[in-house]
């Protein structure tokens, strides 16, 4: 047994025993806290077993009678967006599998990709726009990745580039990692974590943001670090000049693809209809969520041969539907009973948090709750365990809960300092085009630049949609 194994078996067990502790003797606040701390260290210290956590975690939450009973959590499903967000997620697995088995997400990402031309620092920039069109594609930041993945490695062995021998090639890798992150801030269905989010600033905060509102929210600063992206790479690894007189493999990719298929009108007309009913579900009077799901469930029809339903059973990620699942459970009944409440009191009066001014506090929990994304695995768990701790540290200090909850809201998906951080960042990691030092020294300043952003302008503009009072 190697020293991680042993030191992530110690680790668990001193858990269970905290965990089991408050479980077992406290109050229900207390047992909630015991069941998020015991879900913060397995989902971090074994994300390869989401599912079985998850399933622990949700009957924890029932053993302690932690959550509303059956007939609320029942007509919490069928009504807005606190109760849709579990189904828009489910539907949106499924349209993503439709995207990318019918070749429309490669479709459309290849004609972005190439929109600016073939010159080096077009490429990577083109690379970061891509991400942006893709991101209301999908839910999962990693099948954007595993989309965007094969027309990067076009961009780079069409140079006939060797590993570590480039930094254009570093470049291209990095930003689209990057920009996976930083584009899916910008809607409220590109990540797992944003619904969560959403879900504890409606509770917590008192902030309700549907769609469209997340949209509002957060687009403009996503624009402006996306822009801050490509600007810090092409200064920290500027890519070498190549020269070559036609790009024939990338035209052949495009060409490759052919007209638009019958299959890709019928996935673009479907994602098209439940994209419509995410961005009015204000409006309408019933779940969009559901709705979509009807929806998206057309595709598994066996006769018009988009999605083979047997082998989207095997594909399904059910380890991060049920890590979703288990998390908004958690983030309910932590909501609820306030159970990060004495857990947020007793860091409060230990550090001495009082005797900071507001400006230094906001400044100082926003920086430190970035970097914290140091030590999470998966952005759906620093969204469930941080916020509701930043929200309760804010209330502790009489400061609006908004000016920490949307900044923290915002850059929860933003997890671009290690490999490990989120498995998307594995996925561009394990190409081999760039080193740990240069993703470190581009994550870390691009993390506190995306940091200022969100002090310098987020707040005031929040400020100004009326957010922030």
């Amino acid at each position: 047994m190697n020293r991680n194994k042993i030191i992530q078996i110690i680790l668990l067990s001193i858990t269970i025993i905290i965990s089991t502790f408050h479980i077992l003797l406290y109050p229900i606040e207390g047992k909630v806290l015991g069941i998020a701390i015991l879900a913060l260290v397995l989902w971090s210290l074994y994300p390869d077993k989401h599912f079985q956590g998850s399933i622990l975690i949700i009957l924890l939450l029932a053993i302690v009678e932690a959550n509303v009973d059956v007939a609320e959590f029942i007509s919490s499903l069928f009504r807005t967006y606190g109760g849709s967000g579990f189904w828009i997620i489910l539907s949106g697995f499924i349209l993503a599998k439709a995207i990318e088995v019918s070749g429309l997400g490669t479709r459309i990402a290849l004609r972005v990709a190439t929109s600016l031309g073939y010159k080096p620092r077009n490429i990577i920039l083109s690379i970061g726009i891509t991400n942006l069109v893709i991101s209301p594609l999908s839910p999962s930041t990693t099948a954007k990745a595993f989309l965007l993945l094969p027309i990067c490695r076009g961009f780079i062995e069409v140079f006939n580039i060797k590993k570590g021998k480039s930094n254009y090639a570093a470049a291209v890798m990095l930003i689209a990692m990057a920009t996976n992150n930083i584009a899916s801030t910008a809607f409220l269905t590109a990540t797992v974590p944003n619904p969560i989010s959403a879900d504890y600033l409606k509770n917590l905060a008192g902030i309700y943001l549907d769609w469209v509102g997340w949209f509002k929210m957060a687009l403009p600063l996503t624009l402006i670090s996306l822009i801050a992206s490509y600007l810090i790479l092409i200064r920290l690894i500027p890519p070498e000049v190549l020269k070559i007189e036609v790009y024939e493999k990338i035209e052949l990719m495009k060409k490759e693809k052919g007209p638009l298929s019958t299959q890709e009108k019928i996935v673009a007309g479907i994602f098209l209809m439940c994209l419509i009913l995410w961005m009015t579900e204000r409006f309408n009077p019933f779940n969009a969520g559901i709705i979509s799901l009807i929806l998206s469930s057309i595709l598994l029809i066996p006769n018009l041969g988009i999605i083979s339903f047997s082998k989207f059973n095997q594909e399904i990620p059910w380890g991060s539907i049920t890590l979703f699942a288990a998390s908004m459970f958690l983030a309910r009944a932590v909501s609820k009973y306030n159970a990060i409440e004495p857990l947020a009191r007793s860091f409060f009066e230990l550090v001495g948090l009082e005797r900071l001014g507001s400006t230094l506090f906001i400044v100082g929990i926003i920086t430190v709750s970035m970097l914290l994304h140091v030590i999470f695995t998966s952005t759906t768990v620093y969204a469930t365990v941080i916020l509701p701790l930043i929200i309760s540290l804010t209330n502790l200090q009489n400061i609006q809960l908004g000016i920490t909850a949307l900044p923290l809201a915002f850059i929860t998906p933003i997890a671009i300092i290690f490999p490990i951080n989120t498995i998307p960042n594995i996925i561009y990691y394990g190409e081999g085009w760039f080193t740990d030092g240069q993703m470190l020294k581009y994550g870390l300043i691009l993390s506190i630049i995306c940091t200022l952003i969100v002090l310098l302008i987020g707040i005031p503009y929040w400020q100004f949609l009326g957010l922030i009072h």
